[in-house]
């Protein structure tokens, strides 16, 4: 695949994900008595959430906070998808599904007035969440994997100790 497709597939595809799956998941469950659904039984349940903050409800009614550190974070990404070497695979792949996870609740910020989380891990008592914050939570671990994985950019000296000797 070539390099630019690292990050343009998971982005779109992250992204179309997202917005597909709020639009039908809330669709659907707003005509639902309960508007609720056991999924695996009651661990995995899809809900109908409206937050107006973020991760854990902080902040609530301050959209336009995360909306400016939305903005910042897709020019961080841009940034750093122009450092990414070539050869390259895990940071483009990481940063398209950040972008795909930013711009998924930044519609919603702007266009709904809330981020639509759906998705509850009983089991954990996590928050609800939704596929923008999957997709902003994997490219986080990818990206911390390929701080470990991927090799450092020198200046082509050599640091060995032989070439000191």
């Amino acid at each position: 695949m070539k390099p630019r497709l690292w990050f343009w597939v998971p982005a779109v595809l992250g992204l179309v994900a997202d917005l597909v799956s709020k639009h039908y998941v809330f669709a659907t469950l707003s005509r639902h008595p309960d508007q609720r659904v056991e999924v695996f039984g009651s661990w995995l349940v899809l809900c109908l959430q409206q937050n107006r903050g973020g991760v854990f409800g902080i902040l609530q009614g301050k959209g336009y906070i995360f909306i400016a550190l939305t903005v910042v974070a897709l020019g961080v990404v841009v940034w750093m998808l122009r450092q990414a070497q070539a050869q390259q695979r895990l940071v483009p792949l990481a940063l398209g599904l950040m972008v795909a996870g930013a711009l998924g609740n930044l519609y919603d910020r702007l266009f709904i007035g809330h981020v639509r989380d759906f998705i509850y891990v009983e089991a954990i008592r996590y928050p609800a969440f939704n596929i923008a914050d999957t997709c902003i939570c994997i490219a986080a671990g990818l990206l911390i994997l390929g701080v470990f994985r991927e090799p450092a950019k020198t200046d082509g000296a050599d640091e060995s100790p032989a070439a000191a000797a």
